[in-house]
């Protein structure tokens, strides 16, 4: 296993799952992190290269990369966003989609309670045993900060404390940039093509994390390579022991009575929000009490193999969290929640124990 720690040269662009030919969208925005699909692309085009492969010859490209489909061994975790901090590389996640805010300016959050669900709430046509409610009476206006350290994740989900978010801008901005389509043969503009770019810069001694848990032995231990759109240069190296901290994922042994998961990365089920069946993932059987998430994410893309657009699908986003309980005897049977993508590093999660607030 090696983890690569990457840090951009300048700007970078990784657009979010819409399409963005000429003529039918003028903003192409920025997704970022971005998600797993996107940087195993990154990391398999930059093996090809060390390899001496052009990317025009598609059969020496399955024959030492395959494709998305079948990754020939490699496997992932990540990206994630970091931060160089005192000699170590630091994680952030997202903030856990049951956080409130603790404070009237939102300095910290804590998770909210899980009440019993009267009956009158439903999600996707069932209704769940559970509520998610606020955890006090604190109003206020401002926003939480949307990433947590991997210490405050933990303490926020092994002990439920309050923890302090981290601002977006202190990881990275966005820039956005204006341009025009050119006519190379009329050397001119084209009337009507005006377009807008949502890049992203890293803040610092920000950057992203990847594990490669599997695959590409001989991967360069550091070096410069392409990413996202135009190309944009990532300068990366491979962390040495002492340089970042172990983090848990899954869950080893039985799990409690009554546990939650949470989403490091996006997962994908097959009935939008929740698989046809939890019992792939679960050595027995558990019961869904109760769902803390957002709005879903889009994530498409262009393959570059088969050289045309990939079909978007809807995932549930990083940094959602799902509450389970069961009657004994459970495990984990694998340390990932998704029906598709694990090898990328899609369906990441960590899991802590809960309770249900009495009634």
């Amino acid at each position: 296993m090696s983890i690569l720690f990457m840090q951009a040269e300048d700007v970078l662009l990784f657009r979010d799952g819409r399409p963005f030919n000429a003529g039918s969208d003028h903003e192409a925005r920025s997704l970022f992190p971005p998600p797993p699909s996107v940087m195993q692309g990154v990391l398999r085009s930059h093996y090809l290269a060390h390899k001496n492969i052009s990317l025009n010859n598609s059969q020496a490209i399955r024959e030492l990369v395959g494709d998305s489909a079948n990754p020939k061994g490699l496997r992932l975790r990540g990206p994630f966003l970091a931060k160089r901090e005192g000699g170590k590389v630091m994680r952030y996640f997202p903030t856990p989609a049951d956080a409130y805010p603790a404070d009237s300016e939102a300095k910290k959050v804590v998770p909210m309670k899980v009440v019993a669900n009267p009956g009158n709430c439903v999600w996707g046509k069932e209704t769940l045993p559970y509520l998610l409610e606020k955890p006090n009476e604190v109003i206020t206006k401002s926003a939480p900060g949307a990433f947590l350290s991997e210490e405050a994740l933990k303490a926020y989900m092994e002990r439920g404390e309050a923890v302090a978010p981290v601002k977006t801008a202190e990881l990275f901005v966005t820039e956005r940039r204006l341009g025009i389509q050119i006519d190379t043969q009329r050397l001119s503009t084209v009337k009507g093509m005006l377009y807008e770019v949502e890049f992203i810069r890293l803040c610092g001694d920000a950057g992203l994390v990847v594990e490669i848990l599997e695959g590409y032995p001989d991967f360069p231990p550091q070096g410069v390579m392409r990413a996202g759109g135009e190309g944009r240069a990532l300068r990366y190296t491979t962390l040495k022991e002492g340089e970042f901290a172990p983090f848990s994922w899954g869950y080893t042994g039985e799990l409690p009575r009554f546990f939650k998961v949470y989403f490091a990365t996006p997962a994908y089920f097959s009935q939008g929000w929740k698989p046809a069946s939890w019992r792939s993932f679960f050595s027995g059987e558990v019961r869904l009490e109760a769902v803390a998430l957002s709005r879903y994410q889009t994530l498409g893309g262009y393959d570059l193999l088969e050289k045309k657009q990939k079909p978007a699908r809807r995932f549930v986003p990083a940094g959602s969290v799902y509450y389970f309980s069961h009657a004994g005897g459970v495990q984990l049977s694998q340390p990932f929640l998704t029906e598709d993508g694990s090898a990328m590093g899609f369906g990441q999660v960590m899991i802590a124990a809960w309770k249900p607030e009495p009634a």
